[in-house]
């Protein structure tokens, strides 16, 4: 039952939270071992427990067995409750002790509840370094990053992130052995944190850096954002000489205007506001090929369908990665609509658009990129010829792998402004 547990669950948590866990071998084959981890959130024992072929036994705040659903699914998991109020988690401790001892893996959260911040609580609990030292079982130090963004204490269900899970190389409590219990506890908490810590200290600086932006005033229209409206208002004006035509044009730019001054700004808004560009000018633009005398794009809901599902992944990545690939479509769509003035086939954006998104996904490895480059590359390839397309699309896969290597040299470029930037600003007080 655990095996098809777990089978399933690392299927839906590699989509909804692309879990990635790396170190499952310094978690021994047979024998006993206490793994002790950080405690983002809900999701922690299941996080630990999926890519290890052998079960542990989490040693788990009894709240979470009330959860629905979610206590039914660690207690398949082999969890058991304890009592964390002070003086009430003996019982528990001996039933951990127990386990050791007949040879099992356990696994505790020293911080004893949910972290408040995402990083470790400052004061840790002793069961796991003493269970270690009392056992002579190996300390596994294990870090969860990602988790806190994707369940945090103050969210009532979990939202998509990206989780990592790493174990790393035990701690030996021999070492620990001559010295006072005291000072052989607070030692071995100590290693505990600095492994843990070290594994952490990237993603939550990334997280508290993007907690800022999300809450930061939105800002005035971006270039890649206002000149192709303009640009696209102007060509279809030219063209038509009508200002309904245009409407949809200057009510996005109202749009950005509306979010720099008056829309509330959070990570929601903030998502909407940075796709905004490529969808208006996939929907607005496709609207205006017969305005400009250009051939219409065949299957254009096909396109729109892959367009949609190339861009989900960037909901997981870094706010440079994802800026990098929207500033990339925007440049591809704006190419393969002067590309079409010279060869004229509406099949091009059907071959442009997939291989930038693919080229990008590959060379930047983002998520799914194992699965997304090559359904793209297929996709322009299969589609193009299928809907009789031939040597005219040539142009227009150039114009995709034109876009690709202009974005290409973009994040070296962002880097070097971003280490310009105050400290205050990029270490947000953490060292």
């Amino acid at each position: 039952m655990q095996r098809v547990l777990k089978t399933l669950l690392e299927a839906l948590f590699r989509v909804l939270f692309t879990y990635e866990c790396r170190g499952t071998e310094n978690v021994p084959v047979r024998g006993p071992a206490v793994v002790a981890a950080n405690h983002p959130s809900y999701l922690d024992p299941v996080l630990l427990s999926l890519e290890v072929p052998r079960p542990i036994r989490f040693m788990a705040w009894e709240a979470i067995f009330k959860v629905p659903l979610l206590g039914a699914l660690i207690r398949a998991f082999g969890a058991f409750p304890v009592d964390v109020r002070q003086g009430r988690g003996r019982a528990a401790y001996e039933k951990a002790r127990a386990l050791v001892e007949s040879g099992e893996v356990v696994g505790l959260f020293p911080e004893g509840k949910r972290s408040r911040t995402g990083w470790m609580e400052p004061s840790l609990r002793e069961g796991a370094a003493r269970l270690a030292r009392e056992t002579g079982a190996p300390l596994i130090p294990a870090s969860i990053a990602g988790a806190y963004r994707a369940w945090p204490h103050f969210q009532s269900l979990p939202k998509p992130a990206r989780i990592r899970v790493r174990f790393h190389p035990p701690i030996d409590p021999r070492a620990y052995q001559g010295l006072p219990e005291d000072a052989a506890i607070s030692g071995l908490l100590a290693e505990l944190r600095r492994r843990v810590e070290r594994s952490l200290l990237p993603g939550v600086k990334a997280d508290l850096r993007m907690n800022v932006l999300y809450r930061s005033p939105a800002p005035w229209p971006r270039l890649h954002e206002s000149l192709p409206a303009l640009a696209l208002a102007l060509l279809v004006f030219w063209k038509s000489r009508s200002f309904l035509a245009v409407a949809p044009a200057y009510a996005y730019l109202l749009y950005l205007l509306l979010d720099l001054w008056l829309i509330p700004q959070g990570r929601l808004v903030k998502w909407i506001r940075n796709a905004s560009p490529v969808v208006f000018l996939l929907l607005y633009g496709s609207a205006c090929l017969p305005i400009l005398g250009l051939p219409r794009v065949p299957a254009g809901e096909a396109l729109l369908a892959l367009m949609a599902g190339a861009l989900f992944p960037y909901l997981y990545e870094r706010g440079r990665t994802a800026q990098a690939f929207l500033q990339g479509m925007v440049l591809t769509l704006g190419l393969e609509l002067g590309a079409l003035y010279y060869w004229r086939t509406g099949l091009g954006p059907q071959v442009a658009l997939p291989l930038f998104a693919a080229a990008y996904a590959w060379e930047a490895r983002t998520v799914f990129w194992r699965y997304a480059t090559p359904i793209l590359v297929i996709y322009a390839a299969t589609v193009g010829r299928g809907l009789g397309g031939g040597l005219e699309l040539l142009p227009h896969a150039l114009v995709g792998l034109v876009a690709w290597m202009v974005v290409r040299f973009l994040p070296a470029r962002s880097a070097r402004s971003a280490r310009t930037q105050p400290p205050s600003t990029l270490e947000l007080g953490l060292r």
